[in-house]
């Protein structure tokens, strides 16, 4: 008799991905780590096997079981290779089996693709840091480890949401909004535009403070202002509303390397509250400061498990679950205008960081989707969007660059039609 594989459920997060992803909303997301040197495949084939060892759920594929889906052990084997994909591509194929995530390179650039299923940003980026580490490692002699990731495997693949769910949670009142809605031509064959941004930490850190705001609250306010400014006349009465998830384990003490985020919405609308930057970034600020509270965010953990775990719905065989979740998450794309996430600050260890240059990070999108994160003093700010025009990205990057930032912006708009991989097709737009 053969070992019976391991298995695990899903956690509360990761359950909508399986049944509403598809190949015009692929749910993938992707880190990118650029070095100062070309990448050795050989080398990120060693340091990838060497990661998977410590992150045992990344040997997992994704079955269906009676009433839900489920994590099953799998013998599959990552394979590295030079990037030759659409950018966050289809991974989840409920036809075949397969490893939820990909690892890619191209020139300098490392780049780790998850299914959101697998992991939210907070959890792949453990698993790319601890891949970076290894192979810097057996490439230059680098030494030492990850000292702020050195968790139990158990802790690794732990289900917050079941551990901190309480059933007495409050569970906030959220506001339903009628949003505007971005539309137009999209891209043939589901392809995605990525316009890019580089700009210095420091420098927006200090026009954020200027301003009393945070750095994510500064530019959700002028994201939102750029959306306004391609808005019709006869649309701007409604509101724009902007979807950020929060990374839960800044207000609950958990390392997993699985899902693990809320969700909250900034909504302005400029007909009624004003079209001033500063009038905006106070609604934005307010927005912040009511939502990003323990208390509210416990109350949020126990509505999306409480749902979960409700008898009716626990009863529901997968089959009849599926078109119901596909119909919620279709009522749900509907509630904003945009997404914005902030990855935050990634570090890592003195003596690996000078063979580092930059982190990235950008997303599948439905609709226009900014994404961030910073390494060092450089910030990268990416937009994906799978709309053809481009006037809320110009719009956006054009007004850091009036607000004195130099910024040097690249992307892929040239070739996006093209088969050839994504950072091959980067182009400089202005610096």
């Amino acid at each position: 008799m053969g070992k019976r594989k391991q298995w695990s459920r899903l956690d509360n997060a990761a359950k909508i991905f399986p049944p509403t992803s598809s190949k015009r909303s692929t749910k993938v997301f992707r880190f990118v780590c650029e070095l100062i040197e070309p990448v050795d495949g050989v080398v990120l084939q060693h340091a990838l096997e060497k990661t998977v060892e410590v992150f045992p759920l990344y040997r997992s594929i994704l079955k269906k079981g009676l009433f839900w889906y489920y994590f099953e052990e799998s013998s599959l084997r990552p394979e590295v290779f030079e990037e030759n994909l659409p950018v966050c591509a289809p991974i989840y194929d409920a036809d075949k089996p397969c490893l939820l995530y990909r690892v890619s390179y191209y020139g300098k650039r490392i780049n780790l693709e998850v299914f959101h299923a697998l992991a939210d940003g907070t959890g792949a980026l453990q698993f790319l840091r601890s891949m970076v580490f290894a192979y810097l490692a057996e490439m230059y002699g680098v030494p030492g480890r990850l000292p702020d990731y050195d968790v139990a495997v158990n802790q690794k693949s732990l289900d917050a949401f079941y551990k901190y769910f309480d059933k007495k949670g409050k569970v906030p009142i959220t506001k339903r909004y009628r949003p505007f809605r971005i539309r137009g031509e999209r891209w043939p064959n589901n392809r995605m535009s990525i316009i890019e941004g580089f700009l210095s930490v420091g420098a927006v850190l200090k026009k954020a403070h200027e301003h009393h705001a945070t750095l994510s609250e500064f530019l959700v306010a002028l994201l939102m202002c750029s959306i306004y400014g391609e808005m019709a006349i006869r649309e701007q009465t409604r509101p724009v509303v902007v979807t950020v998830p929060v990374d839960l384990r800044r207000f609950f003490p958990a390392q997993t390397a699985r899902n693990f985020f809320g969700l909250i919405q900034v909504a302005h609308n400029f007909s009624r509250d004003g079209q001033d930057f500063e009038q905006v970034l106070v609604h934005v600020k307010q927005s912040f400061e009511q939502q990003l509270t323990k208390e509210y965010l416990q109350g949020i953990v126990s509505r999306y498990t409480a749902l979960e775990n409700a008898p009716l719905i626990k009863a529901i065989p997968l089959l009849i679950k599926i078109p119901i979740l596909r119909l919620a998450g279709f009522w749900k794309d509907r509630e904003d205008t945009a997404a914005f996430s902030n990855v935050g600050c990634i570090v890592m260890p003195p003596e690996a960081a000078g063979y580092i240059r930059l982190f990235d990070v950008f997303m599948s999108a439905r609709r226009p989707q900014l994404c961030l994160c910073s390494f060092g003093d450089t910030l990268a700010v990416s937009v994906s969007s799978p709309l053809v025009d481009t006037g809320i990205q110009q719009r956006f990057f054009h007004s850091l660059a009036d607000m004195g930032f130099s910024v040097q912006v690249v992307s892929n708009l040239e070739q996006i039609s093209g088969e050839e991989g994504f950072h091959a097709s980067m182009r400089s737009l202005w610096n």
